[in-house]
């Protein structure tokens, strides 16, 4: 355990008291040529790494440590010996040979994965987009290439999609019976199982009723549903106005409209002129889905 340190010295040299508070301590001490200035300090009873540490701060060094070796020099060298280590980097850096590849990207934008890309690329490195094929053309040292690969290949996966499908359709009351299910205006929170009871949904005759009752007698789905529509079209009971279909991804937005746009005349005020303007008549569907 390092023992407490005494220590009065006045104007000596500060290379001298470094090797004195090593020596008490039996430490390994490498004392740069650049550390020169002497020292007048007065400690009494203080912890061995402190009185070390007061030291080196009082005159104006810095300590570091290489395993049990403690090493003290001048912010210069500091400075200098960091500005040597980048400029070698630097060298080795600029030795390697440059070498061309090109990645296809199968699923993401290679536009905007360059961007975010960019920042993998040593200092000779370049980077162009094909958009034309979807390909990122890059030179730079084989190091940073490895892993602009390994980067672009986990960002480069499929989005999630869904395939959302609906019938717009005008159909009177006795038609919509013969689709086999029965409808029910009244809210559920679940489709519950067959047979079960869903809603209140009693007839009380009033025009605002409160409440209701029904029963979940049957499930239809997509194709069913295609099929009977249809049949009831031909059986002209029904109008298939719209069938829209949306491919969407994950948390992207799409909508689709099916429709015409209608002609109408509009008044340009006291002149009596007009003109043909067009209003959009039409049946859409906008959805953002999340794919779970």
């Amino acid at each position: 355990k390092p023992q407490n340190v005494t220590l009065v010295v006045d104007d000596v040299p500060v290379t001298q008291v470094l090797q004195a508070l090593a020596e008490q301590e039996q430490k390994n001490l490498v004392v740069s040529p650049d550390v020169s200035g002497v020292l007048s300090l007065h400690l009494t009873d203080v912890p061995w790494k402190q009185a070390l540490q007061t030291v080196v701060k009082s005159a104006g060094l810095v300590l570091r440590q290489e395993g049990n070796i403690l090493h003290v020099h001048s912010v210069q060298w500091q400075s200098e010996n960091a500005a040597r280590q980048d400029n070698e980097q630097a060298r080795i850096q600029a030795s390697i040979p440059v070498e061309q590849r090109r990645i296809i990207l199968h699923y993401a934008d290679a536009a905007e994965l360059a961007k975010a890309g960019e920042k993998l690329l040593s200092a000779k490195g370049s980077m162009t987009v094909d958009k034309r094929t979807n390909r990122l053309l890059l030179r730079d040292n084989s190091v940073a290439l490895n892993t602009l690969e390994k980067w672009v290949s986990q960002m480069d996966l499929p989005v999630a999609q869904v395939e959302l499908a609906a019938h717009i359709v005008t159909i009177n009351e006795k038609s919509l019976r013969e689709l086999g299910v029965k409808w029910s205006l009244a809210d559920t929170q679940q489709s519950g199982a067959v047979g079960n009871v869903t809603t209140l949904a009693s007839d009380l005759s009033v025009a605002t009723a409160t409440s209701r009752v029904g029963f979940n007698i049957g499930r239809i789905n997509g194709r069913l549903l295609e099929l009977e529509l249809s049949a009831l079209e031909q059986k002209q009971q029904l109008d298939i106005i719209a069938s829209p279909r949306l491919l969407a991804s994950h948390l992207q937005p799409a909508s689709i409209k099916q429709g015409s746009e209608i002609p109408y005349q509009v008044s340009s005020g006291e002149s009596g002129a007009t003109s043909v303007e067009f209003k959009e008549a039409v049946l859409g569907m906008e959805v953002t889905p999340t794919v779970l």
